[in-house]
């Protein structure tokens, strides 16, 4: 399969603007974390799995859940994992997809943006992290692994900012407003409030994750 969303149950104030204007024109399945599968319920939307804890939703809308839902599984809130991490792997397991779209994961709590973004270093997200793509009303953030790309700017999200989480080699920013030649770095550095020029910037390193994360200002 090509493509998987994947909405999370942060505030419905850190959704993308596509998710209010035209959700149903968003290809692919759906699967919901906790509140958010609620929340493609109440759009229309049935998701192929919900799952978490819903400790932030009432019995009855459980319920409404367990009964429309094909993929119902609840855990208990003491878990190890956090609701969006249940949601991947069960997402990854169901539809093994070629890109995950992960909708509201990035602009709420400071705990959940840093759960997410470090998920590259659990075993489990291993073989698949560089297929997510998170999208939130501010950000989005996408993995890499060693080579080049190019990047496409968001929107109106005119920051870009790239992140190596740990070790990088060679790291080349070719065409943002500040390049960056050949720099190589033990430790994670944020390379932040870099800007677009075009609609397009490329970079490439030779070892290591490296982050990439777009922005807008939220006024």
């Amino acid at each position: 399969m090509r493509r998987v969303n994947i909405l999370l149950g942060g505030p419905k104030t850190e959704y993308p603007d596509e998710l209010s204007q035209s959700i149903k024109a968003i290809p692919g399945p759906w699967a919901g974390a906790d509140r958010g599968g609620l929340y493609l319920l109440e759009n229309g939307i049935i998701p192929e799995i919900a799952i978490g804890d819903f400790d932030s939703i009432s019995k009855k809308e459980q319920k409404l859940l367990r009964e429309n839902v094909p993929d119902f599984k609840k855990f208990p809130p003491e878990k190890d994992d956090s609701d969006s991490e249940l949601c991947l792997l069960a997402a990854r397991e169901k539809f093994n997809a070629q890109e995950y779209y992960v909708y509201g994961a990035t602009g709420g709590r400071i705990d959940h943006f840093l759960i997410n973004l470090f998920l590259p270093f659990d075993p489990r997200f291993l073989d698949f992290y560089d297929k997510l793509y998170y999208k939130s009303g501010t950000n989005t953030i996408r993995f890499f692994r060693p080579g080049r790309y190019t990047v496409y700017h968001e929107n109106s999200m005119k920051y870009i900012a790239f992140v190596n989480l740990g070790p990088v080699t060679h790291l080349n920013i070719y065409d943002a407003k500040y390049k960056l030649d050949d720099f190589s770095a033990g430790h994670p550095v944020s390379w932040a409030s870099n800007e677009f020029l075009s609609e397009t910037i490329d970079f490439s390193f030779q070892s290591g994750i490296v982050a990439v994360i777009q922005s807008k200002d939220k006024n």
